[in-house]
Parts: structure tokens; C-alpha cells; sequence
């Protein structure tokens, strides 16, 4: 029984990170040395923007990567960091197709018996088909630069879909957490 229950709560957190929005990437890796670093600085890469154009995102992720850069042991040093984390934000409009057909475990809208369901379609589904739907693709990207070879040494970034305002927030949260996971794998091995 403590088995059953084991395995089925791994399976529950393996359909929760499936069903995860963001995508981690790392980009470039050419850290030779992580322990060569001790102090890092979080900046942003056009000062003039902020995540996502919202100074309470641009604040959330700037206390977000310093925090998680902390937990590793780095030390803040605004003067003179070893490791600079420089990270930028962009968010585009994509379009996507969406299937309308409704699902039938016979598959194609047919039963065994090759006869049309016309009463199982709502309004509007008959014959199915596709629509089109419009989304945000958010993307964070974070650039970890050597101070004294003037470097990047390593670049991650995070993609995910948008679809409404409160999503910006979460996938952002998601997005720092699984980058600085990647980062912290990185260094340890």
C-alpha cells in the first residue's frame, strides 16, 4: 500500500512538470571554473525597460534572482562582482491553431457502427475544424558574464505561453526557478 501511494504521488508531480508552461534552455555553457566565483551583481541589459513593461515584475525579478543567487552561496557586490547577471525580458504575439473537433474515442467524430453523431457537437462544432487563437510568448534570458575575461560564460533562457495577465507573474516566478536550477546543476558538476 505505502508503495502504491509513492508511486502514485511521483506520478501526480510527473503530470504537474508536464503540464509546466516554461521551457528551460541552456544556450552556452563555457564556464570552466565555477569556483573561481565568489560575488555577483544583477543588472538588467537595456536599462530603459522593464520586465514585461511592469516595474512591480522588473522589482519581483531582480529580488528573485539575487535571492536565488544567495542560496548558492554568492555573495551581492554592486563594486566589483566576479559574475555579472545580466538578464532580459521579451514578450511577442503569436497566433496558434486550436483543433475544435470534439473527442471520440472512435476517432474522426465516428462510431463502430460508421454513423454520424451531429446531437454530440455543441453550437457552432458542426464537421469540427480549427480556429485561430492569439498569445503572448514570453521569454526570459539570462546572460552569466565573467568579469575579468569580459565574457559571457554562460546564457540560459525560459520560454513560455501567455495567455492572461496573471500568467506573466507565475511563469516569471517558474522561469527565475528553473533557470537558477539549471545554473546550480551547472556549477556542480
Amino acid at each position: 500500500m505505502k508503495n502504491l501511494l509513492i508511486a502514485g504521488f511521483i506520478g501526480v508531480l510527473l503530470a504537474l512538470g508536464a503540464c509546466n508552461p516554461v521551457k528551460v534552455y541552456l544556450e552556452k555553457n563555457e564556464m570552466a571554473n565555477p569556483d573561481a566565483f565568489n560575488t555577483f551583481y544583477v543588472i538588467s541589459q537595456f536599462y530603459d525597460t522593464q520586465a514585461f513593461n511592469s516595474p512591480v515584475l522588473e522589482e519581483n525579478l531582480q529580488r528573485s534572482l539575487t535571492e536565488g543567487m544567495e542560496r548558492f552561496g554568492f555573495e551581492q557586490n554592486s563594486e566589483k562582482p566576479d559574475l555579472i547577471v545580466r538578464y532580459n525580458t521579451v514578450l511577442t504575439d503569436r497566433k496558434k491553431e486550436v483543433n475544435t473537433m470534439p473527442m471520440n474515442p472512435y476517432g474522426f467524430g465516428m462510431n463502430p457502427w460508421m454513423w454520424g453523431n451531429p446531437w454530440m457537437m455543441g453550437p457552432g462544432m458542426r464537421g469540427g475544424g480549427y480556429r485561430v487563437e492569439k498569445y503572448d510568448l514570453g521569454e526570459l534570458v539570462v546572460d552569466f558574464i565573467d568579469t575579468r575575461q569580459d565574457k559571457v560564460v554562460m546564457r540560459i533562457s525560459a520560454v513560455g505561453e501567455i495567455n492572461k495577465p496573471d500568467h506573466k507573474s507565475k511563469n516569471l516566478k517558474s522561469s527565475v526557478e528553473k533557470i537558477l536550477s539549471e545554473f546550480a546543476k551547472t556549477i556542480k558538476t
